[in-house]
């Protein structure tokens, strides 16, 4: 006898009975303990999202995620997201996490509406049955800064636009230098622990709670921290303090690496002769770059494979990434008429190729910053031509060196750590006074354009945009 489509191998399906069929089978599965499937009526469904829907002060760099209530195929979810206003990126999956990784920051005191439409599958087949939005407002950028620039410094930020203040550290014996994630949510400070000189790594959330030491560097400093794109790792100098005629000063710096979850930390090469300073890491991936003294080199290393790429280099500058990870340009010494000026140098990895951003000169370019789209860098240039005290101006140029020109004419002051609002609409740098003899340090901001221009902070040092 032919058996009802729906009785399939034991089970009943429900989306296969019609109304009478479905009475019939809740009084038969009530009294005899029938195993009842709803079949696709209940599917893979998404159970929550972060940010949450509804959320403001969202950060420009957040990676949104979807949580599913079973693991996904991925591939099956490429091309069903859509954002309003367009955002580009990639997803990645992560069993019942899927995660969204714009392109680009997005754009500050902004609303997203993200729309993962219906029809994604499980890995056990089961469909997405509806669309799932979520809805949240980035926040406004804000600048963060160091200051006072001697003595006991603490972390403090600013908005530009309302000029309101917000302290978020109070070490006593203040931080030497500090590394946001880049999620804009946690930042690592390094802390001098006590007049001897002793400096730890302490993570603090942004808004100053929750305040965790990650490591007690004894008898060491720890410092110049750098986290990996996706926020899991960190790449740090340690160096041993050395008794001197003056007192305990750092030793030559060996890079470490550190889980950040759990706090290991290994070192980047096993043999601790090897030293290196600055690490710095790419925007997208695991590669990882730091100046190489011993080999008067930057060095670009998989912290995977650890396959090595160096770059020739004097200066001890290991430049900047570009966002998609893909060049790096960087400056360094070259003789020209009897003195060495520094040039600009932009490394294409994919070819491996270096060239000149720009025709050898006697200018003095430095600080390089990439616009996050990758379509402009800013750099300061110390211009020559004048046997006059001339300070480092900003300038703007596209990679390739075309389109140079000048947005600040302040020449009584230099200007160096540029760095790019996300929306690419402002410079921030820090600047000091060549014609003032104890000048302390400013943070200045200007308008791409230069066309507006202000002091943020005085006696400040260190500026970044907290996304």
């Amino acid at each position: 006898m032919a058996r009802p489509a729906f009785y399939t191998h034991g089970v009943f399906r429900l989306d296969r009975l019609d109304k009478a069929a479905l009475t019939v089978l809740l009084i038969l599965a009530a009294a005899t303990g029938l195993v009842i499937a709803r079949g696709d009526q209940i599917g893979a469904s998404v159970t929550r999202t972060t940010p949450l829907s509804g959320a403001g002060d969202v950060s420009t760099r957040a990676q949104i995620s979807f949580s599913f209530s079973e693991p996904m195929n991925i591939t099956t979810l490429e091309g069903r997201l859509q954002s309003l206003p367009p955002v580009s990126g990639t997803l990645r999956g992560n069993g019942q996490t899927v995660v969204f990784v714009p392109t680009q920051p997005l754009l500050p005191d902004t609303g997203y509406t993200l729309t993962l439409r219906a029809g994604g599958e499980s890995l056990r087949g089961r469909r997405v049955l509806g669309d799932h939005s979520v809805r949240f407002q980035t926040r406004r950028a804000r600048v963060a800064y160091l200051t006072p620039s001697e003595g006991a410094s603490n972390l403090f930020l600013l908005d530009p636009e309302s000029a309101a203040v917000q302290r978020v550290t109070s070490e006593p014996y203040g931080v030497y230098d500090y590394a946001i994630s880049p999620d804009g949510a946690r930042v690592v400070i390094s802390v001098n622990r006590d007049p001897n000189g002793e400096r730890d790594l302490v993570l603090v959330n942004l808004d100053g709670s929750g305040r965790t030491v990650l490591l007690r560097c004894d008898a060491e400093v720890c410092q110049s921290a750098s986290w990996s794109a996706d926020g899991a790792r960190i790449a740090f100098e340690r160096r041993a303090l050395i008794q001197r005629a003056i007192g305990k000063l750092p030793g030559p710096a060996r890079i470490w690496l550190m889980d950040v979850s759990t706090q290991q930390t290994v070192p980047l090469y096993a043999d601790n002769q090897r030293i290196g300073s600055l690490p710095m890491w790419s925007p997208v991936d695991d590669r990882l770059a730091f100046v190489d003294s011993t080999d008067s080199a930057i060095t670009i290393i998989d912290t995977v494979s650890l396959e090595p790429v160096q770059l020739p280099s004097n200066l001890g500058d290991p430049g900047a990434w570009s966002p998609d990870g893909n060049q790096l340009i960087f400056p360094d010494i070259l003789p020209l008429e009897d003195r060495g000026y520094n040039q600009m140098y932009r490394v294409d990895l994919a070819r491996s190729v270096i060239t000149t951003v720009f025709p050898i000169s006697t200018h003095n370019d430095a600080a390089v910053a990439w616009a996050p789209s990758g379509a402009l860098i800013a750099f300061s240039r110390q211009e020559a031509g004048s046997r006059a005290l001339i300070g480092a101006q900003v300038w703007l140029a596209r990679p390739d060196g075309s389109g140079a020109h000048r947005v600040t004419s302040d020449y009584e002051y230099s200007h160096f750590r540029l760095a790019w609002s996300p929306d690419e609409r402002w410079l921030i740098a820090q600047r000091f006074k060549l014609t003032e003899q104890y000048a302390k340090p400013q943070v200045w901001l200007s308008s791409r354009d230069g066309a507006t221009q202000r002091v943020l902070a005085e006696d400040a040092t260190q500026p970044v945009w907290a996304p």
